[in-house]
């Protein structure tokens, strides 16, 4: 077939594919009407529509999986099926997501990841502040690291569920991909030790406030790099002298998505709680333990932090697979309330984690 006849057939598909993104976004408005009507909501309480339902986003992605024979990839598809969601979402209402910043950093890129270039990002100073704007209404959502494969659980995201309102809503896994040398955050420096110490032994190592800082220093003084994400490197436009530098190549962090409120269940769900514990109580961890036990619940995470109103009381944390709205769920957390002070379910979102990581 001749060149000019195949560009054409190009340009015929691209029209269908233009009208058909049109008809799909007109589709997705009346659904946000829709949404609107069945739940009586009026201008002023339209702030509290949630727009993004992390639970329908599963169900899109595991049917494209599904059709698509080729010759484009799934992770491919999947990703422009990102940007489709992302302005369908930005076209039933304005969406603002704050993340733990600046522009550039492993909350910033995560943070596209899952909501694509169609809505407003807002970067935060602390993590606090992160809760504190969608608590407040200032941003719809906000996404923040709950854990690293390497480092374990993000201490500051934890102390703020124990004070805040907010609800999980999902969550989301990024593999944490390095660059090259001297400039980075200490846990960067941390996750690529081994390597440093191979290739770049006699080159000074200078910590910075978060690896989008050095990419910045990299970008503005000669013969110096970073330590740093993809999204660095296009940020200030550096070369890619080196990748996957960290010593496990498992290196990945988890990100939670924090809203108003959770998702409807799924069926592959998990529910993330935190209580205390009358410490003079012999036994009561391990009583409040056998109770998912007793309900065939399995527990996928467990921590704790200092109470920040009890003195040498504890805050536990558990994740667990199962959704709150589940009547065993439901049974089990009434039971805990017997061995527990304060059990608070902090949300229930869809199971993201990827395959390669189970």
């Amino acid at each position: 077939m001749e060149l000019p006849k195949l560009r054409q057939e190009i340009d015929n598909i691209d029209t269908k594919l233009v009208n058909l993104l049109n008809e799909r976004a007109r589709v997705s408005l009346n659904i946000g009407k829709a949404k609107k009507e069945a739940n009586n909501v009026s201008e002023d309480e339209e702030k509290e529509t949630h727009v993004y339902i992390p639970g329908r986003e599963k169900q899109v992605f595991e049917k494209l999986q599904r059709l698509n024979y080729g010759p484009l990839t799934s992770d491919s598809l999947c990703a422009i099926y990102r940007e489709i969601m992302s302005a369908s979402i930005s076209l039933q209402k304005e969406v603002s997501i704050s993340y733990y910043g600046p522009e550039g950093t492993n909350t910033h890129q995560a943070a596209r990841e899952k909501f694509g270039e169609s809505v407003h990002y807002v970067p935060q100073l602390n993590i606090s502040d992160v809760f504190d704007a969608v608590e407040h209404g200032r941003s719809t959502y906000g996404i923040v690291p709950f854990e690293n494969s390497t480092f374990g659980s993000v201490v500051e995201t934890l102390d703020c569920f124990i004070s805040s309102k907010v609800q999980i809503r999902a969550e989301t896994y990024l593999q944490i991909s390095t660059l090259k040398r001297v400039y980075s955050h200490p846990q960067a420096f941390g996750q690529c030790q081994k390597w440093l110490d191979v290739n770049l032994k006699t080159v000074e190592r200078v910590e910075a406030g978060s690896t989008s800082q050095a990419a910045r220093c990299a970008a503005t003084e000669p013969n110096a790099a970073a330590i740093a994400n993809i999204s660095c490197a296009q940020l200030y436009e550096l070369d890619i002298l080196e990748r996957n530098i960290e010593d496990s190549q498992y290196n990945v962090t988890r990100f939670f998505v924090i809203g108003t409120s959770s998702d409807a269940p799924t069926h592959d769900d998990k529910t993330f709680i935190q209580f205390t514990l009358d410490h003079r109580q012999p036994g009561a961890l391990c009583d409040a333990l056998k109770v998912f036990k007793d309900y065939h619940i399995n527990l996928t995470k467990i921590d704790s932090r200092p109470s920040l109103v009890r003195p040498w009381h504890y805050v536990f944390f558990i994740e667990f697979n199962g959704h709150k709205d589940q009547e065993d769920v439901k049974k089990a957390l009434n039971e805990l309330d017997q061995y527990c002070l304060n059990v608070v379910v902090l949300g229930s979102y869809p199971n993201q984690k990827p395959e390669n990581l189970n």
